[in-house]
């Protein structure tokens, strides 16, 4: 699972220099007979959707934030903000799901995505306090992503 999750990661950030601003990654795998699902990320390729999980009632949508230098994210938890469509502002904490080079893959409750327009991260750094990504969620559908149900 996290060596697939690696792959598509590696993926999306080699299409980053052809796909230039689009939101939508569509992965291309060459030893793949079917056509993966894209993910969504933001223009920089550092924040990205990569997946629909079977967590809780509602599920969860996996976004894996790529920082350049050493991320932390194993010792300390990421931080972010959610921005509602209506301009209301919350935050949470997350688990890390897992972290894989200069990676942090996490999962955030599909109650705090839904009706969201932004998330702003705040990534624990081993060499500076934070670093701080964003990622629109204007235009995401989530039903276009992966899904993980198990």
């Amino acid at each position: 699972m996290i060596r697939n999750l690696a792959r598509s990661l590696a993926a999306a950030l080699w299409l980053a220099g052809a796909a230039q601003a689009q939101q939508w990654v569509q992965l291309a795998d060459p030893l793949s007979f079917d056509k993966p699902p894209p993910i969504w990320c933001n223009e920089q390729r550092s924040a990205c959707a990569i997946s629909w999980q079977a967590n809780g009632p509602e599920g969860a949508l996996r976004v894996a934030l790529v920082v350049e230098g050493a991320p932390d994210c194993q010792q300390r938890r990421p931080r972010y903000v959610y921005e509602r469509k209506n301009g209301r502002k919350d935050g949470d904490l997350r688990t890390v799901h897992a972290m894989q080079g200069h990676a942090c893959i996490f999962d955030i409750p599909m109650s705090q995505i839904e009706g969201t327009r932004l998330l702003r991260f705040s990534v624990p750094m081993l060499t500076q306090d934070s670093v701080v990504v964003e990622l629109s969620l204007e235009g995401l559908d989530v039903d276009r992503l992966p899904r993980n149900r198990s």
